[in-house]
């Protein structure tokens, strides 16, 4: 077994396995963990012995709670231009992972946040426990869902817009419920899982997804679902202020505390970054994934400038202060989201 640069990497039968093993971060991945996994995907790229991929956490708690935030801040306020390389690195591994020619596999259990949240995506065959919780939170720290949301949350349309803008955690019902994972499986059964992956002689993806199918059990009704219609009331709008107009114009009584709550975090939100999430998942819809990755990647590249994001982490993370003084419009990069529309 190898454990370097917070990755445990083993062979077991014809399965190689990468456990991500930051676990006083929740997972949050470093630079080194990112090109650990491409490096690490690129050595068995060719190795006979090794049939197919599963990428799983050693943290009880969390899968991986998302990119490494710290880090971009520090190397932004240090006047480097590591946060771009960040940024380009972790988009090499997740187009490594997605075009990768064997089965990647990925056991959830617990926290799937923002990058991790794009790491899972990323993988052939999503396995979630019940214990899971997802959410793309970057509006929270003035920055915009990425690593492929644009793709995969404009998929869902109107509840692709909710979860992008309000940042709200889903339960693997509810990432059942909207295809963002393959599989249930307990997570008391995911060792058992693991086990059966490793004495498998043959794992194609057919064969995997058979084994997989054995120990699936029926989840918890979505909790979503029930929320789907007065999702896609409140959250069909093209603009902002409408969105948030409706949320505050609710008259059902059984909604009102739900559409009030919301309202409440919106208002608490950076204004460009819900006004450029908003946008991103309105153009998601007609683009490719190459096409929605290159937009994020242009973006973030300039948004430590324009963006929220260094406040954001600032009054979160760093002063904890929680007071972040958002900017209140950016004409800058109101021109910039003209121009990609």
């Amino acid at each position: 077994m190898n454990k370097e640069n917070h990755l445990m990497i083993e062979q077991q039968g014809g399965l190689g396995m990468i456990t991500l093993d930051r676990v006083t971060h929740l997972n949050a991945l470093s630079l080194e963990m990112i090109e650990g996994i491409r490096a690490q995907l690129e050595l068995w790229r060719d190795d006979a012995a090794i049939q197919a991929i599963l990428i799983k956490s050693n943290s009880p708690k969390a899968f991986c709670a998302g990119g490494d935030i710290r880090y971009l801040y520090d190397s932004y306020k240090l006047g480097t231009t590591d946060h771009q390389g960040y940024f380009s690195a972790e988009y090499n591994m997740l187009t490594t992972i997605r075009e990768y020619h064997k089965p990647v596999i990925v056991l959830l259990n617990g926290y799937v946040l923002g990058g991790g949240f794009g790491l899972a995506q990323a993988c052939h065959i999503i396995v979630s426990s019940e214990k899971s919780r997802f959410a793309m939170p970057e509006t929270a720290i003035g920055f915009f869902p990425d690593v492929g949301a644009t793709h995969f949350l404009s998929r869902l349309d109107d509840i692709g817009v909710y979860m992008a803008i309000t940042g709200e955690q889903i339960s693997s019902s509810d990432a059942l419920y909207l295809d963002l994972i393959d599989y249930h499986v307990p997570s008391e059964k995911l060792l058992a899982l693991q086990d059966a992956l490793v004495a498998e002689n043959d794992l194609s993806q057919q064969n995997i997804e058979h084994i997989v199918s054995c120990f699936i059990t029926r989840p918890a009704e979505s909790e979503l679902k029930q929320y789907a219609e007065a999702i896609r009331k409140h959250f069909g709008f093209q603009h902002l202020d409408e969105i948030e107009q409706s949320l505050a114009n609710e008259q059902d009584e059984q909604l009102h505390a739900w559409a009030s709550k919301l309202l409440h975090l919106l208002q608490q939100r950076s204004f460009v970054a819900k006004q450029t999430s908003l946008k991103l998942q309105h153009l998601g819809r007609g683009l490719s994934l190459q096409q929605c990755m290159q937009l994020e990647r242009d973006l973030q590249d300039i948004w430590f400038e324009h963006g929220d994001f260094i406040e954001g982490v600032r009054a979160l993370i760093v002063d904890k202060d929680k007071q972040p003084q958002w900017k209140q419009a950016n004409p800058e990069l109101e021109q910039i989201l003209e121009k990609l529309s």
